[in-house]
């Protein structure tokens, strides 16, 4: 999974399975087959309201061809190195409005070896989800679409997101008031 949801919903289910400790990763880059971390190949995700938007929004796989490269570190740390087409449907819960978003910009995901910290390095268009927490922390909307070069330092506490740094040059467009 490309994107970064931070506070909507637990961490486990947004930064995939990583790799267990001591466990060499594949070899080469492989197909992402639930890059929503739904539980089901291309399967789609609700984040609740207000969880990210005062409506709740259904997310949906429209087109997925994304790949990734993990490499476990001799430090334990694990990246994750994500490229490829990810188009997304946004729809309004309430009121039906949809909008399709290509988020196919690169990524880089590392991870800490205890699954405490890590950092989301995003280039090109991408999106992330900051609940309440995230928001108050960084003055972001709750659904942001980017485009650009995105950094986001964040520490996991109990499967919880604390942003410590969140920096993006580029552009942003609020995705709660395109849904509107």
């Amino acid at each position: 999974m490309r994107k970064l949801i931070i506070g909507a919903v637990t961490a486990v289910a947004l930064l995939g399975a990583p790799a267990a400790a001591g466990a060499a990763a594949a070899p080469g880059p492989t197909p992402i087959t639930d890059p929503l971390g739904s539980g089901s190949p291309n399967g789609s995700i609700t984040l609740p309201a207000g969880s990210s938007c005062a409506f709740a929004v259904d997310i949906a796989v429209v087109t997925n061809k994304e790949i990734q490269d993990v490499t476990t570190l001799a430090d334990g740390s694990t990246v994750t190195k994500i490229s490829g087409t990810l188009v997304l449907n946004f729809k309004n819960h309430t009121t039906g409005k949809t909008i399709k978003e290509d988020v196919s910009g690169s990524a880089t995901r590392t991870l800490s070896s205890d699954l405490s910290s890590g950092t989301f390095q995003g280039q090109g268009p991408n999106w992330l989800a900051f609940g309440p927490h995230g928001q108050a922390n960084t003055g972001e909307p709750g659904l942001v679409f980017i485009r650009g070069r995105v950094t986001v330092k964040f520490a996991i506490v109990k499967q919880v997101f604390t942003i410590q740094k969140f920096s993006l040059s580029g552009s942003q467009q609020n995705g709660c008031t395109l849904l509107s």
